[in-house]
């Protein structure tokens, strides 16, 4: 019979290439881990890495038997936690305007604490990725998700506006498209939501746009618009103050994009009471994400 023990040193190694920091990071001496590991193979019946160089790196078993031990390992978890206190604890994942703007209001109007809450923030490719290998129980995403492990739902919506800085030279709402592309574009990196819905919904229907500069959050596109460089189609969430304070104006109102958040959980993995506590909550408000 296989072990959670072994199923934890099978992980460690994939995750850290070796036995011995594998055996580091799980407080194994290196032939501790090495002996768990083969007879973790043994009772497989199958190798599951193949050395390269002096790592070792998952083979095409070890690829197979990864998101079960994974998944194995994140219930084992679930288990252990299903006397605990009422609150829960909860592993959270939201891309980034969600995570910046809309979770911290969602987690502090909850009815009961939850404790020990864990919350990563990423793009929505990188949430959806961690939600696959069962490291997030759920994922709040920007951008839609295709990925035969996961179940997407729609949750709210979301307006994003195409902005620039008052003072800036383009600063006029009557612009045509072939103005509108000209403009230098500011976007986020590749694998963000917002990247995604704005490829889809606005460039694309632009022609030769100027993609002026790329970066790597909607705040950092903020800064920049701030400080003249560029245009950009971003949430309202965002943008908000900026446009109350009148440092930003919107452009093109008739080209505002309406698109839906979602939330990602994997199909095989149990869903607790705390988190559905939590889907609850989150589904309560009836509206767009500026309710939300």
């Amino acid at each position: 019979m296989i072990s959670l023990r072994q199923v934890q040193v099978f992980l460690a190694v994939a995750e850290q290439g070796s036995t011995t920091a594998a055996g580091e990071a799980i407080a194994l001496s290196q032939s501790a881990t090495s002996a768990a590991l083969a007879e973790l193979e043994q009772r497989l019946g199958a190798e599951l890495f193949d050395r390269v160089g002096r790592k070792l790196v998952l083979n095409g078993n070890g690829r197979l038997f990864y998101p079960e031990a994974r998944q194995l390992l994140a219930q084992s978890e679930q288990m252990s936690r299903l006397f605990l206190e009422q609150g829960g604890h909860l592993q959270l994942g939201a891309s980034t305007t969600i995570g910046n703007y809309l979770l911290p209001r969602l987690l502090a109007s909850m009815p009961t604490a939850l404790s020990g809450t864990q919350v990563s923030i990423a793009n929505t490719g990188d949430i959806a990725e961690q939600v696959a290998r069962c490291e997030l129980e759920l994922g709040l995403v920007e951008g839609s998700v295709q990925h035969p492990d996961l179940t997407v739902k729609h949750w709210c919506q979301d307006e994003m506006l195409i902005v620039a800085a008052r003072e800036s030279a383009w600063s006029r709402t009557d612009v045509t498209d072939e103005q509108l592309a000209a403009l230098p574009w500011i976007v986020r990196e590749r694998g963000s939501g917002t990247r995604s819905v704005v490829e889809q919904q606005l460039l694309a229907r632009l022609d030769k746009v100027n993609i002026a500069l790329e970066l790597g959050s909607s705040e950092a596109i903020r800064s920049a618009l701030l400080a003249g460089l560029g245009v950009s189609c971003l949430s309202r969430q965002v943008v908000a103050r900026a446009l109350d304070a009148g440092e930003l104006v919107e452009l093109a109102p008739e080209r505002r994009i309406h698109r839906w958040f979602y939330t990602v959980q994997h199909r095989q993995r149990r869903q607790t009471p705390a988190l559905t506590r939590f889907i609850e909550h989150c589904l309560a408000p009836v509206g767009d994400a500026g309710q939300a």
